[in-house]
């Protein structure tokens, strides 16, 4: 059975109930960080209403992932130099996964920010609520590392820590475990009980989904790095997972989704310029573009080309507000938004509809008339 210093610990203090409170803060400095964050899913065609044709519906999805290809700096605020070093190399793994690269400093600012103070807890904030922590706090706590720990420890611990620090939420919280982990929800709260959590706690950190419309998840995967133990004496029936110490094949292919090698950064348009040529080369790649309006006046924004693309218009002047999306207004299965924009930025979106889609399209951006 597993014990309280085993899983990541409920409510640390950089992602506790406090976070609850800063929502709004924690969506904006994920949006800051990377446009994408908030995404638009189109659900079904349009229907009838009225007698006409009615908009079609779509889903809002909001993630925490840092921006692709970001270097990302990480500190030991404390902790042995031995024990430092494991971490490190462990950490560094998810550089072959994902396109991001873990810088290690020892002075300066940092993103993530590692303690070994909370003696019994590990625990990480969620890819980009590190930037809501204090510069001076820990982002990522390791409760229970020491110089003769073992290697698979090392390993099970580091990598599920930094899947979080990555934007990996816990897999049993996946929108996709509905109903596939029979829990015996009494047990469970008797067994946590004797390690000091509330039945509060264990809503909170093990039989609470989160919403649909919050996060990218894929069918759940009970092989994944982010999954918790689950012993045969906590659930209905017999059912149980195991420690999970390597990343499965689906945390590969869903964290290569989220940044993929060779994807552009944010493009720069230029409105009434040339269009630009680019292409979705990976299943689920989503590219960002910015371009500044100057004067107010109704434009015109599409995509053009073989590929069923999404368009989605963010600003004026923050990127986590959506302004219009669109499927398929646009010549054949593309995107047309046409929209009276005031002084300021802008940013667009563009994805494939189909999540596993890859093609080539045009972008452009032009005033009316």
């Amino acid at each position: 059975m597993p014990t309280l210093k085993k899983i990541c610990s409920p409510y640390p203090p950089a992602l506790s109930r406090r976070a609850e409170a800063s929502a709004l803060s924690s969506d904006q400095a994920a949006t800051d960080e990377r446009v994408d964050n908030v995404r638009i899913l189109p659900l079904g065609g349009p229907g009838l209403r009225g007698g006409g044709m009615m908009r079609p519906r779509a889903a809002v999805e909001r993630m925490k992932l840092w921006d692709n290809g970001r270097h990302l700096r990480v500190k030991f605020l404390d902790g042995l130099a031995d024990v430092q070093g494991k971490v490190e190399a462990i950490a560094k793994e998810w550089e072959a996964i994902a396109n991001l690269h873990l810088d290690f400093v020892t002075t300066g600012t940092s993103e993530i920010r590692i303690s070994f103070a909370e003696q019994g807890f590990s625990w990480s904030t969620v890819g980009t609520d590190a930037l809501t922590v204090p510069a001076r706090q820990a982002t990522m706590n390791y409760g229970w590392l020491e110089p003769t720990t073992s290697l698979r420890e090392y390993q099970r611990v580091v990598r599920h820590e930094f899947g979080h620090a990555l934007g990996m939420i816990h897999e049993h919280q996946n929108p996709a475990a509905q109903g596939q982990i029979p829990w015996d929800k009494e047990k469970v709260y008797a067994h946590y009980a004797q390690q000091g959590w509330t039945r509060d706690d264990v809503d909170f950190n093990l039989f609470a989904l989160y919403a649909e419309d919050s996060t990218n998840y894929t069918a759940f995967d009970p092989t994944s790095i982010m999954e918790y133990a689950i012993p045969d004496s906590l659930t209905i029936g017999s059912y149980a997972i195991g420690w999970n110490t390597t990343f499965s094949p689906t945390d590969i292919e869903f964290m290569r989704r989220q940044y993929p090698k060779g994807a552009p950064s944010m493009v720069e348009l230029v409105v009434g310029a040339a269009r630009t040529e680019a292409d979705l080369s990976t299943g689920g790649e989503v590219d960002t573009y910015h371009f500044d309006v100057a004067t107010t006046a109704t434009h015109i924004m599409t995509t053009e080309g073989p590929s069923d693309t999404v368009l989605t218009l963010h600003g004026p002047n923050d990127p986590g507000a959506v302004l219009a999306w669109d499927d398929d207004r646009g010549k054949g299965l593309n995107a047309r938004i046409v929209r009276k924009l005031y002084a300021g930025s802008y940013w667009l979106s563009v994805r494939h509809k189909n999540p596993q889609g890859t093609g080539s399209y045009s972008i452009g951006v032009k005033k009316s008339g």
